[in-house]
Parts: C-alpha cells; sequence; structure tokens
C-alpha cells in the first residue's frame, strides 16, 4: 500500500487499503496514522491487518493466521519489519460468525521515528507499507470442539473503576435495610475493540455466600448481557487481572487467573478479595 500526501491525513482516524486475497479470503491493511485513540495511543501509528468481504467460514473449521508488517525504508532500500515475537502465542483466530476483527500492532512505530525523513520512512509525503499473511484452515475434531470462538486477537487492556465515598457506600449496605442493594456495579466496558465482549465489575463491600459476615470484600468480573452481544454459544476466554490499588503505599490488593466466559454467572471471581478494614484508603480497582 502507498500512501501519498500522507501529512493529509492528520485529520483522518482510519485509512484502509484496497482488498487484497491470501489463502481463500479477502483482507485489507487498516492504518490509524496519528494512533489508535480508542485504546490511548497517540505517539504511534497502529497498523492491523482485517478481514474483509462477504465469504464466511465454514462452522466445521476454524481459520488461523500468521503475520508480519513491513514498512519501506526508501533511502535504504530495505524494509523494517515487524512481527510478534511469540508468533505461536499471538495467532490469529478467526470464526465465520466474526468478521472485522483487527490483528496487528497498536503501536507500530513511533510517530517521531516516521515522521523524520531523514530515517528514511516518510520522503516526499509518501511511505509504502506491506503484509505477508500465511493463513492456515483446521477442521474441528469431535462433539466437544463444535463450540463456536470468539477471540478476535490477544488483547491486553485495562480498565479504570473508580469508587468514591466507599465508607458512606459501606455503611449503607445494612442488614436492616433490606431493600437496599448489597452490591455495586461498574458501568459495561470493552476491552478495546471487542465489541463483542462487554463487561462490567460487581462489588459487595460486606461480601457474598460465604464471605458474607466475614470481614471481607467480594469482587466479581462479568460478562454483561451475553445474549445480546455475543453469537450464539459462543466462549470467551479471557486472562485476568484485578486489583485495587494502593494510592498511599503502593502495596495493591490483586488476583489473577484464566477462565472461559459464555453467561451472566459470576466467571471470575474472588470471594475474599480483600478484608474491609484493608480497603480503607484503596479506592481505585483495575481490570486487566
Amino acid at each position: 500500500m502507498k500512501i501519498g500526501l500522507f501529512s493529509r491525513l492528520k485529520s483522518v482516524d482510519r485509512y484502509e487499503s484496497t482488498e487484497f486475497k491470501a489463502g481463500g479470503y479477502k483482507w485489507k491493511l487498516v492504518v490509524f496514522p496519528n494512533g489508535n485513540k480508542k485504546l490511548g495511543v497517540d505517539d504511534h501509528i497502529s497498523l492491523y491487518l482485517e478481514m474483509c468481504g462477504d465469504k464466511g467460514i465454514d462452522p466445521r473449521h476454524i481459520v488461523t493466521i500468521n503475520y508480519k508488517f513491513f514498512l519501506l525504508n526508501r533511502q535504504r532500500k530495505n524494509y523494517l519489519v515487524v512481527e510478534h515475537a511469540n508468533k505461536k502465542a499471538k495467532k490469529y483466530c478467526i470464526h465465520q460468525t466474526i468478521i472485522g476483527g483487527l490483528a496487528g500492532f497498536d503501536r507500530f512505530i513511533p510517530l517521531e521515528d516516521f515522521s523524520n525523513a531523514s530515517n528514511g520512512y516518510l520522503i516526499d509525503d509518501t511511505c509504502e507499507i506491506g503484509v505477508e499473511v500465511y493463513v492456515s484452515k483446521m477442521k474441528r475434531e469431535g462433539a466437544g470442539q463444535l463450540r463456536k470462538f470468539v477471540n478476535l486477537k490477544t488483547v491486553a487492556y485495562k480498565h479504570v473503576w473508580m469508587v468514591p465515598n466507599f465508607s458512606k457506600l459501606y455503611a449503607g449496605f445494612t442488614q436492616k435495610n433490606k431493600s437496599k442493594t448489597e452490591f455495586l456495579c461498574s458501568k459495561p466496558f470493552t476491552a478495546g475493540d471487542q465489541k463483542y465482549c462487554i463487561w462490567r465489575l460487581m462489588l459487595y463491600p460486606k461480601g457474598l455466600d460465604s464471605a458474607k459476615g466475614s470481614g471481607y470484600v467480594s469482587l466479581f468480573l462479568q460478562l454483561f448481557e451475553p445474549n445480546t452481544h455475543l453469537p450464539t454459544r459462543s466462549k470467551v476466554l479471557a486472562e485476568v487481572t484485578i486489583r485495587i490499588l494502593d494510592q498511599i503505599h503502593g502495596k495493591h490488593y490483586y488476583c489473577q487467573g484464566e477462565d472461559w466466559f459464555s453467561d451472566p454467572n459470576w466467571n471470575y471471581s474472588s470471594l475474599h478479595f480483600i478484608s474491609q478494614e484493608d480497603i480503607a484508603g484503596l479506592l481505585r480497582m483495575i481490570v486487566a
């Protein structure tokens, strides 16, 4: 993909190449010339590969790809080549229900390095970007493998939930006031551009189930309205770290693990996450 007058893209969020074929499917390159703002990137160019076209994937198969990106150095007549260090772990998995997920790099190259003409990438306001795609098709085996997968790409994402006036919140959740809700929910949030997975945190200041009345706070991560947002019978595998930040001493409380998410039940939780005594002053929660 050759881009001329690159400076004109300062007012453009997203720029796409024409479609091309690889492995029997159609693809395109997607460039965020000023960084992917939705992911908080503003000092790098973001570059992705996107599946497109109307051709679906046979439900009996899973398609995975390995890919690498190229940025032409027009002075040295060679390429800057970027690919994931651990290609096996970073394979991009695609199912017929998902067309349009982005696989690539949120921080492909620093804008400062790219814009400096002496580096050879942007000369006469023109650059050239390429991609190499290896497509693999695997057949599902056995009834247990016929579940649909949603795994658009490996996403590292953090969401911060500020909980103000926690002491008043705690005092309001009393055993005498049965009409008072005993938990607090964060606003629903997505992990990057994966709109098929919407999440929320749920906080029980006085604990839940076995932790109730034990002096501990319970904390849960939950898929929000999965029947609305996820394709039918889909599952999402997520690695989760939940932290409550110690804003004074830096001694954060956290739990982490891996779980499958598919319904609104508690898929990842910690009943005895932190004692009610220790949580005083720790009012910022982060899920990654």
